[in-house]
């Protein structure tokens, strides 16, 4: 699928890429697809809205990372990775982060404000863009139900 004709909404399967992330190793979605639901999220470190996001996001990681991996993709807007990597420091930051390199991923997933967030369920379809629900514990279980278990619902 080409990212001309990806729309990254609800109900797409989402676009595949990989990305570097801050500790080295390398994050692919299309390697999570059959195992875990994927938590995207695109940010910056001047946005207000997403300094907001950050508890929840905490949270997320540490009552559910061996239900979905949160991966949070700067944009590089107006920002570098020595101040993602200061930013990551200072909030204690305990899930994933990545830095964008010319924006090709958050191009690929149509994101012009931050922050942007995607569930991407264990089959590899957007279940949100955007409005996740901040108590997620009742959704976990439908993102990580994969076809070969529940056919009739794909």
């Amino acid at each position: 699928m080409s990212a001309n004709h990806f729309k990254a909404e609800e109900g797409q399967q989402a676009a595949d890429f990989e990305i570097r992330q801050t500790d080295g190793s390398i994050f692919k979605l299309s390697d999570y697809h059959g195992k875990q639901a994927v938590y995207l999220v695109f940010w910056n470190t001047w946005c207000g809205y997403c300094i907001k996001e950050i508890p929840k996001l905490k949270n997320v990681q540490a009552d559910f990372s061996d239900d979905i991996k949160i991966i949070a993709i700067n944009t590089s807007r107006k920002d570098s990775v020595e101040k993602m990597m200061e930013f990551k420091q200072k909030r204690n930051i305990n899930y994933a982060l990545a830095f964008d390199h010319d924006e090709k991923i958050t191009d690929l997933y149509s994101v012009w404000g931050t922050p942007t967030e995607f569930i991407i369920d264990i089959n590899g379809v957007i279940q949100y863009r955007d409005r996740v629900p901040m108590d997620i514990r009742s959704l976990v279980g439908q993102w990580n139900t994969s076809c070969d278990q529940q056919p009739a619902q794909c």
